[in-house]
């Protein structure tokens, strides 16, 4: 047969390459193109770099091929394939040429055919189990851990890369970006692949900015295991951690920032063990990843000895409703999960320090019991009513009590002999939690559990008064007090459309900013945390209840104290929808919100 092609994205069935015939067009990217061939009645797969243009020098060296990225990621796939002829989940590697010309030609390569379909495909159509789930990510894993054991990184993992045959034995294909050993890095800065599957490490050597100057990254196996964790997350809630049609600087800051929803809150079917390996997969910090692929192989294996169960038995089709609702309890989850994250991280940044002596630790006491003292009595002289002196005393030695309890159970933080064992994650539970409190948040709890000085019951609407300074600077930060109002769902736990009206109950709520063009610069999706009063309120004589929001969460983690009052900003009240039941109230879904330096 004439060959009319001169490059491999004319070629058409009929054509050969060599003695392969092409069969069909499997598909192209932007380095490669994939046919259906045939040689002796048997089918393979043959890829064919689409760079470079024939013409190209015959002394090209092989090192600006791949540096180009010419054909340096089917040199590295052919590497790969050749390095593991004898194992499953990989397809084995039959040819390597050139064509058209054997000197001059796109690179290829032929390997066995794969009668199967992508993943995500196969998913769609067959609905699988936990169970069906499992065999999948257990065979895949072991690919991944023979690799890594022969000093290979992947690098580009995705669920576009599995292929599931009729014996649901996945094969990966496409290697193009893997590091082997003594291998090049295809490119300077990282080596190419999917950006909303890009782990952490990667978002932070971008923003670094070294690759400008010919910096390239040093991929590690924790890499892999967090796109492994993002294969698993789609094959599991059938959607990604982070949505790949977000903007590109959205998309990096949650990638950095932001805990994904675990599986099995989108969906309840999905067992929490299985839930859970993921969400390790998807840490932030590589050290808190999967010691390797054995480790995470064996935990699938443990988690495995729950098939017999009947959850594990059940499609993890979700529901036609969609994704469950976010209930108040994953929002406190998520929250504890994204805490934990940041200590995690502050802890990583901390130079070792040597431990406090015992007058370091006399002075920091005295420090933050002179701050309890001098806060407390600034609350005081701002309330409406002035406490009597034996009520401030009690209050300042009662804060001092405090500081001193903390002192000497804690000594054992301070002293430079004697520590005690430190916990799993090697800082001890209290000093955590002492280090992420502020100190009167600390004494308010406290006197109130001890003395019951402060405790505000449920039903008490709370008094005007300033906003505290550090809500009115990072609202100023924010530039939200030139802005009039915001739109914002009351409480993300209530179900329902923006147009219809909520039952709701006192106490605390969780709403959610709703982006309009007429609003301010918060971002939609934005949380607010705030607190409900539905009794003993009027307004105009008519009852009412009265709305506070007094934290934010953006959507790329950052976490921010505001004031903001739901409804009437100047009364802080919002007339309670006729039909309301007792201790509850109708209101929209949606309601205005407004920044205020003074709580009315």
């Amino acid at each position: 047969m004439t060959i009319d092609a001169f490059h491999p994205d004319h070629l058409k069935p009929g054509d050969m390459v060599g003695p392969w015939q092409i069969v069909e067009s499997l598909g192209s990217g932007n380095f490669g193109h994939a046919f259906k061939a045939e040689l002796a009645g048997e089918s393979f797969t043959l890829k064919i770099a689409v760079r470079p243009a024939p013409g190209l020098s015959e002394d090209t060296s092989l090192a600006a091929l791949e540096e180009g990225q010419v054909d340096g990621r089917m040199r590295h796939e052919g590497a790969v394939l050749l390095a593991n002829m004898r194992g499953d989940g990989l397809p084995h590697l039959r040819a390597v040429g050139r064509w058209p010309h054997p000197k001059r030609g796109y690179l290829f390569l032929v390997t066995d055919y794969v009668p199967g379909e992508p993943f995500h495909d196969w998913r769609e159509r067959t609905h699988p189990t936990a169970a069906q789930l499992v065999d999948i990510f257990i065979a895949v894993v072991r690919v991944v851990a023979r690799l890594h054991r022969r000093g290979i990184l992947i690098r580009d993992f995705k669920s576009e890369h599995v292929i599931v045959p009729a014996d649901h034995k996945p094969v990966l294909v496409d290697l193009g970006s893997a590091w082997l050993p003594g291998g090049s890095s295809l490119t300077v800065g990282l080596a190419p692949s999917t950006p909303h599957t890009l782990p952490p490490e990667c978002i932070a050597f971008l923003r670094e900015g070294s690759w400008r100057q010919g910096t390239r990254f040093d991929s590690t196996q924790a890499g892999d295991l967090y796109q492994v964790g993002v294969f698993m997350y789609e094959a599991l809630t059938d959607a990604w951690p982070f949505n790949p049609r977000l903007p590109g600087e959205e998309l990096r800051m949650a990638i950095e920032s932001v805990i994904p929803r675990p599986p099995h809150r989108i969906n309840p079917n999905v067992p929490e063990t299985l839930s859970r390996i993921v969400l390790r997969l998807l840490e932030k910090r590589p050290e808190d990843r999967y010691e390797s692929a054995d480790v995470l192989l064996q935990a699938l294996w443990e988690a495995n000895k729950e098939r017999s169960t009947k959850a594990w038995k059940v499609p993890l089709s979700l529901p036609p409703e969609g994704p469950a609702p976010v209930t108040q309890e994953e929002v406190e989850e998520r929250r504890l999960l994204l805490q934990e994250s940041e200590r995690r991280a502050q802890d990583a940044r901390a130079p070792q320090a040597k431990e406090l002596s015992r007058e370091q630790a006399l002075e920091q006491l005295s420090i933050l019991t002179q701050e309890i003292e001098e806060q407390l009595l600034l609350a005081e002289e701002k309330a409406a009513r002035r406490k009597r002196w034996w009520r401030r005393g009690a209050l300042t030695v009662g804060a001092f009590m405090l500081a001193l309890t903390l002192f000497v159970a804690g000594w054992e933080w301070f002293s430079p002999i004697g520590s005690t064992a430190p916990t799993e994650k090697g800082i001890s539970p209290m000093l955590t939690t002492l280090s992420n409190s502020r100190p009167v948040r600390a004494v308010a709890a406290w006197l109130c559990a001890t003395v019951g000085v402060g405790c505000t019951a449920a039903q008490v609407r709370p008094m005007p008064g300033d906003c505290p300074q550090e809500a009115v600077q990072s609202m100023e930060q924010l530039d939200l007090l030139n802005r009039h109002s915001f739109r914002a769902v009351i409480d993300i736990n209530q179900p329902g459309d923006s147009d219809q009206q909520g039952l709701y109950s006192a106490g605390k709520m969780v709403g959610r900013v709703v982006k309009y063009e007429f609003t301010g610069p918060l971002p939609d999706g934005t949380l607010l945390y705030g607190q409900l009063w539905t009794e003993g309120l009027t307004k105009e004589g008519s009852p009412a209840v009265l709305g506070r929001y007094t934290e934010l969460l953006l959507p790329d983690g950052r976490r921010f104290p505001v004031c903001f009052v739901m409804g009437d900003w100047t009364t802080g009240l919002t007339l309670k929808f006729p039909g309301s039941p007792p201790d509850q109230v109708i209101l929209p879904r949606e309601m205005s919100v407004t920044p205020v330096r003074i709580w009315p």
